[in-house]
């Protein structure tokens, strides 16, 4: 049987045609400017804590947090009356089996109140501004559900309705405090841990999004928060509605954003934004208030 080409074309130039339109291209990447990250969060009644570190390009490989912390800065939070010198500390955690670095206060942070944050680091300063007026939310009810559809595909989901207060723009963060050991899996995947052995520690699992209360001032809102870890029947956590600022909630929703469009090409790419402390670091120094806990099991 003869072969007919059908299209007129001899099948060698076809063939030529076909491998010319492939082409490999170096692209090298742009001199990249690092920055520093700061978040602190400052609740009344507690000790603040900030993170202070720096950034690294998004295609270096992994480093230890011991790498990225930023030693030596003065930090500073003072309102109109006090005056907290945050000195830098640490706490060994035995998921990821290494030390988690932050500048920790000694004073307590006090309601209503106005408080002005100062880093020096060498030549640099930092500064910004956050106040401890925020009302918390109050939480109705929890449900469950072993389905639901996102973005990202199906998950479980923990089912939060909770009430809006009236009299300010709110914005809100999910958050659950709960015990895991080494049979507990995160995103499906086994916590291989050098240090966990059979030890339960305490971690908290936060809210990938974060929401406001655009058109739903004063009323009841609904949050589906996907867990973090895995889970058996019978699993209790102390389930919390962060009340945040709006400096926070435009951090997290940019980096929710930006995790977004890195694992699906149909999103558009979002770059974080200067906030707070403009050009020179991204971040926030940020009010919250926690709702009251409310104890959850897991129903399957």
């Amino acid at each position: 049987m003869k072969y007919v080409n059908r299209t007129g074309l001899p099948t060698i130039l076809l063939l030529l045609v076909m491998f010319s339109c492939q082409k490999n291209i170096t692209v090298k990447p742009p001199t990249y400017t690092d920055k520093v990250s700061i978040q602190c969060f400052i609740e009344e009644d507690s000790i603040p804590i900030l993170y202070f570190n720096k950034t690294v390009p998004y295609f270096d490989a992994a480093v230890k947090k011991n790498q990225l912390v930023i030693r030596g800065a003065h930090v500073l939070i003072e309102s109109t009356n006090t005056s907290d010198l945050l000195l830098l500390d640490s706490v060994f955690d035995k998921v990821d089996c290494q030390y988690n670095y932050f500048y920790i206060g000694s004073q307590k942070i006090l309601p209503n109140t106005t408080y002005n944050l100062t880093i020096t680091n060498g030549t640099e300063i930092y500064k910004a501004t956050a106040t401890t007026d925020i009302l918390p939310a109050s939480i109705d009810s929890i449900t469950y559900t072993a389905k639901f559809n996102d973005i990202n595909g199906e998950h479980e989901g923990v089912i939060v309705y909770f009430k809006d207060n009236v009299g300010q723009d709110n914005y809100f963060r999910y958050e659950l405090l709960r015990y895991i050991d080494s049979s507990t899996k995160k995103a499906e995947q086994p916590i291989l841990s050098a240090c966990l052995n059979a030890d339960s520690v305490q971690v908290h699992e936060l809210g990938r999004a974060v929401y406001n209360d655009i058109g739903l001032q004063g009323q009841q809102i609904k949050i589906v928060a996907e867990p973090g870890y895995s889970h058996k029947q019978g699993t209790t956590g102390l389930v919390f509605i962060q009340a945040i600022d709006k400096a926070a909630f435009d951090f997290f929703d940019q980096l929710d954003k930006q995790k977004l469009a890195a694992s699906n090409p149909f999103v558009e790419s979002v770059f974080i934004k200067p906030g707070q402390f403009g050009d020179k670091a991204i971040g926030f120094f940020s009010a919250k208030k926690n709702s009251v806990p409310y104890l959850f099991y897991y129903p399957e």
